[in-house]
């Protein structure tokens, strides 16, 4: 009899003999002697008290029995279901004992088991977290975002939009009224959005949580009677901010750009070099005539200095060749086809 946990001398014993056995036979070791004694292993063990993982004893078999094994994997997501009952975050064992399921059990299953086990757990830490920008301690955060490769972005953006942004943005707005060194709320903001990870910062609702954060913040300074507007430099850093981080987001949106310079040459009546000159106006107004569109700058309007411009029902304005239109809430770029598209 062998030791389901030492699995080495038979693995090794069965691929020295598989290119000389008769597949029905490989097969019929596998079935009849080696799966057996896998499970009833697996139903010996508890992952609250066995010192041993049991991906370290079960997938060394994966190469010789692969879709065999899949009878064991419920019994185990259940067992370590139950082991989580009462797990915390601060635990960081849970993820070491789940991370070598990824690629075995399927990526929905594994964030249908992570959602269901985890998930809840997380939120419930990140509502008592504690933001401080005097005395800010880490750990909590640490915890939560530890897991962000564990599950589907969309989860880790709620958890984010609905239990640590409404509290981030209360304290910086309480901070601010209590005329803070300007310099060190800049450092706070720019520190919390370095912690994200990179593609969260492109996601819609994170980038909404980071403009509200800015506009309090402009807010401040601007106000007419406010003390932070007096600070030196402080006006000064928060354009600079400002300005930083809508460079950061047109450069993101470089291929509207190159839609841009695409229809130039595409503009019906293109017939010389000399005309690849038109301005981007120009060549949004020859569109919007060929199309039967109407396209008329808006009296006395402006956005960043820049004219507003009616397009059919959308209202748009240019910024280095780049369009941002409105949304109903806020401006946002997009490319030439897709306000055609979208005024069609």
């Amino acid at each position: 009899s062998w030791n389901a946990r030492n699995w080495s001398p038979l693995i090794e014993l069965l691929d020295t003999w598989s290119p000389l056995l008769p597949q029905f036979v490989m097969d019929n070791v596998l079935e009849q002697l080696v799966l057996p004694k896998l499970q009833a292993e697996v139903e010996a063990w508890n992952p609250l008290t066995d010192t041993q993982p049991v991906h370290s004893w079960l997938h060394p078999w994966l190469n010789l029995m692969k879709a065999r094994l899949e009878p064991l994997y419920a019994p185990i997501r259940h067992k370590l279901a139950s082991a989580l009952v009462n797990w915390h975050p601060s635990d960081c064992s849970a993820k070491l004992i789940l991370e070598p399921w990824k690629g075995v059990f399927s990526q929905g299953v594994m964030e249908a088991f992570v959602v269901t086990n985890i998930v809840p757990k997380l939120v419930a830490v990140m509502q008592t977290y504690v933001i401080n920008p005097h005395q800010q301690h880490l750990d909590v955060w640490n915890w939560v975002m530890a897991w962000f490769d564990m599950m589907p972005e969309p989860c880790m953006v709620t958890i984010l939009e609905k239990n640590f942004f409404p509290k981030w943005l209360q304290v910086l707005y309480t901070w601010l009224t209590h005329s803070p060194n300007y310099e060190e709320v800049t450092k706070w903001y720019t520190g919390w959005k370095s912690m994200l990870p990179p593609s969260l910062h492109h996601h819609p609702i994170i980038k909404e949580q980071f403009r509200q954060a800015l506009d309090i913040m402009n807010r401040a300074v601007s106000a007419p009677q406010g003390l932070l507007g007096q600070q030196p430099g402080a006006k000064e850093s928060m354009a600079y901010l400002t300005n930083v981080e809508r460079q950061q987001e047109l450069d993101r949106h470089v291929k509207p750009r190159r839609d841009y310079e695409a229809m130039i040459q595409t503009v019906r009546g293109v017939t010389s070099a000399a005309s690849l000159t038109l301005s981007f106006k120009e060549v949004i107004q020859k569109k919007a005539e060929e199309s039967n569109i109407i396209f008329m700058p808006v009296p006395g309007r402006y956005q960043d200095g820049k004219q507003v411009h009616r397009f059919g029902s959308s209202l748009l304005y240019l910024d280095r060749g780049v369009i941002f239109v409105f949304n109903q809430k806020t401006w946002v770029p997009t490319s030439l086809q897709s306000l055609l598209d979208t005024a069609g």
